[in-house]
């Protein structure tokens, strides 16, 4: 028994080395618009790392798309380690509501608390522009990720695809953001 522990734990614990050092090399950093077409490529290799077809991906890859325009109009910020970009988001804000319009991590980088850092900072930014809610409307892939992290599902939409009719978007909410930071700080 001691050898089968002997040798799991140290698999483990050099993943959770591993993600340590990418996660303390990271820096968050504001996006810049000659970035726009760096992320769409970032946002479709993370799209295909869910096994899409290549006819759903292509169908996806102009609503996908980060022009400059996105880049300079809502609050979007990189993720960057070394000099690569490995992941971002953005937000569309509002009133009271904003809405968590792209968060992406490159699949190599995935599962190294990138998207939870993302996803930290966005609701920091959401929080100090005076958000009450942000809603995040989700690939199903993704759900967990954001139940894990605090979110509350709401509902879903349809959206099917070939071979998936039934499939749907979860419709999820991060709610009073103000209360997700103070339990961040205590930890």
């Amino acid at each position: 028994m001691s050898l089968i522990v002997g040798r799991v734990w140290p698999r483990h614990r050099r993943r959770w080395q591993s993600a340590h050092i990418v996660r303390s090399r990271m820096n968050i950093r504001p996006a810049v618009e000659s970035e726009a077409a760096a992320l769409s490529v970032l946002v479709m290799r993370a799209k295909a790392h869910w096994k899409y077809s290549t006819e759903a991906l292509e169908q996806w890859r102009s609503e996908l798309a980060v022009s400059p325009a996105n880049v300079r109009e809502r609050p979007t910020f990189v993720a960057v380690v070394g000099a690569e970009i490995v992941g971002f988001y953005s937000l569309r804000t509002s009133r009271l509501a904003w809405e968590l319009d792209n968060l992406w991590v490159l699949p190599k980088f995935m599962r190294q608390g990138i998207g939870r850092a993302l996803l930290r900072h966005a609701l920091a930014t959401a929080a100090r522009g005076g958000a009450n809610e942000i809603t995040v409307d989700a690939d199903p892939n993704a759900e967990s990720f954001y139940l894990a992290c605090g979110a509350i599902r709401r509902g879903e939409v349809p959206a099917p695809i070939p071979g998936q009719p039934d499939r749907v978007r979860p419709q999820l909410a991060f709610v009073q953001p103000n209360n997700a930071l103070e339990s961040d700080r205590a930890s």
